[in-house]
């Protein structure tokens, strides 16, 4: 036990140093936080391929617009290689949650979770803690993982008839997507100081999914609704986002 404890401390210490001393790996992180409002939009098209041909449906065309109304951004990011004290290339995490709506014939509430993972080349303001410019530069690649819709049992996006027979009139069945992908995404961000020295950045990424199969998920009984594939699913996706050091 006094061994551990000894270790416990001398860590603690190695750490410490390693952390808050200058040049030290603490030195590499920053964060940021903001967000955007209305200027987040993703169009999705597919099929809905009835691929058992359960109850004689047709495949039905999925096209549907989402608006994140409002989006909460965070970017955490380390320094993977300095160049100088100027430029550097890192790792970034970027996760955002967004609320909006899904605009196509029948409309509804949306939610949406993306955590994409970037390699970023930083230029100028907040490449490192040592360089001395006010405005900068961020250009980053990478892939980010959906989930669409992050809560409830999916987005309506299309609706067929269900017969009930005996010559009886038809009723309308809504068909839910529920679905998570992953798909390359790119951004572009410009930064620059405001009042209190605090650095900020005007950010913009695009994505883009090309044509696959993905499920969907909203689907419980396959039986009752055979629609558990989306065929042929393409996204593209823009974001413009304010976001705010919280550490440079």
């Amino acid at each position: 036990m006094k061994r551990i404890f000894q270790l416990v401390v001398c860590l603690s210490l190695v750490s410490s140093v390693a952390l808050a001393g200058h040049g030290g790996i603490g030195e590499r992180f920053f964060f940021q936080i903001g967000g955007t409002v209305g200027a987040d939009v993703m169009q999705m098209t597919g099929m809905f391929y009835n691929e058992k041909n359960a109850g004689n449906l047709d495949d039905l065309p999925i096209e549907n617009l989402n608006v994140n109304l409002a989006t909460v951004a965070f970017v955490g990011r380390v320094n993977l290689l300095e160049l100088s004290n100027n430029s550097s290339l890192s790792l970034a995490f970027r996760p955002a949650a967004s609320i909006g709506r899904s605009i196509n014939d029948f409309g509804g509430p949306s939610t949406m979770l993306r955590l994409p993972f970037t390699f970023d080349f930083n230029s100028g303001a907040a490449a490192t803690v040592s360089t001395r410019a006010k405005t900068g530069f961020v250009f980053g690649i990478g892939a980010e993982f959906i989930s669409y819709p992050a809560l409830g049992d999916g987005v309506t996006v299309q609706k067929t008839y269900v017969g009930q027979g005996g010559g009886q009139q038809s009723n309308e069945n809504f068909i839910n997507m529920k679905a998570s992908w992953i798909q390359p995404v790119a951004t572009f961000g410009i930064r620059f100081f405001g009042k209190n020295y605090s650095c900020r950045e005007i950010n913009f990424k695009a994505c883009y999914k090309a044509a696959g199969n993905v499920d969907n998920k909203s689907v419980v009984d396959n039986a009752a609704n055979p629609y558990a594939t989306i065929g042929d699913f393409k996204n593209m996706g823009l974001m413009l986002s304010y976001i705010q050091f919280l550490n440079y």
